[in-house]
């Protein structure tokens, strides 16, 4: 049985960024109408491209999170998988950013000389990123339950 966790991108947040495109299409055919053609034709070039990309999104929203038996993909991984071996820690990074709380899901990669060490899940930490970190704030799901998903995950396939 194959098992796998997968947190995509959130549909609600696509659909905002569509609604904010559409606004800029509607802007740019104004643009036209009022006689600033360059201009409102740049626009609509623009923001009609913009709008298809977010459409196809929404179709299919990208992975943001893959966990499976071959390891660890993030969007920050480019389409490779972290090995469970190459893996030494995954915790939660508490951090903030413009004073606003940016939690993540920091992966610290294995040192030499500690091969044969189990992944270590620790408690939350603060500001002491990974050498990967995975923001979960767009997509579908919740940190803490995402985080308690790959700690079961490894106890029972892959440990």
């Amino acid at each position: 049985m194959k098992k796998e966790i997968i947190y995509r991108r959130s549909r609600r947040d696509i659909i905002m960024y569509i609604l904010l495109s559409l606004m800029g299409d509607l802007g740019s055919i104004y643009a036209i109408q009022v006689n600033s053609v360059a201009i409102g034709m740049i626009g609509l070039v623009g923001f009609g491209s913009y709008t298809i990309y977010l459409i196809i999104r929404l179709i299919s929203p990208n992975v943001i999170l893959e966990v499976n038996e071959s390891g660890i993909k993030t969007q920050y991984t480019k389409g490779e998988y972290l090995s469970w071996n190459e893996i030494g820690e995954i915790y939660i990074d508490n951090d903030e950013y413009k004073e606003k709380p940016v939690n993540v899901i920091a992966i610290k990669m294995k040192k030499e000389g500690e091969e044969n060490r189990k992944i270590r899940f620790p408690k939350p930490r603060n500001k002491v990123r990974g050498d990967y970190n995975v923001n979960l704030q767009y997509s579908d799901g919740n940190l803490e339950q995402a985080y308690k998903e790959i700690r079961e995950f490894y106890k029972n396939y892959i440990k």
